[in-house]
């Protein structure tokens, strides 16, 4: 008898775990980063967040229409990665950029390679890294 080693794509380890439980988790884990940003930072903090967020939101599921893809923003992975676009800008960053490099993000990043677990880099840090090269003066 032959020994073969078999390579599969991931994931390896299963679970009953669903993707929206794992990203309401990790809202809730930065929840407290939110709260300490607006005392820290200021209201600003959280129109930047609410922003990035709904940006995202929308985004995702324009482009699944558009795809013609299966419409999955119930899934939070797109209110987490406005959450952690929203963390990585300056506090005195105008809401616009946040709604931009939100909508990269997600479109460019995230569903153009085929949505959650095809994107080849972090969105949330892409978009960071876009808004950078793109609008450095407020940033």
């Amino acid at each position: 008898m032959e020994n073969r080693l078999i390579a599969s794509s991931s994931p390896h380890v299963r679970d009953a775990e669903s993707t929206q439980s794992l990203m309401l988790d990790v809202i809730i884990a930065l929840l407290p980063a939110l709260v300490a940003s607006i005392f820290y930072f200021g209201f600003n903090s959280m129109i930047l967040v609410i922003s990035a967020v709904v940006s995202a939101v929308v985004t995702e599921y324009a482009c699944q229409k558009i795809m013609k893809r299966p419409i999955t923003v119930t899934d939070l992975s797109a209110v987490v990665t406005g959450i952690l676009l929203a963390f990585n800008l300056p506090s005195n960053a105008p809401w616009w950029v946040a709604v931009i490099g939100s909508a990269f993000a997600i479109a460019i990043v995230k569903q153009i390679f085929g949505g959650i677990g095809f994107n080849f880099m972090n969105p949330a840090l892409a978009g960071r890294a876009f808004l950078v090269a793109s609008w450095n003066p407020y940033l």
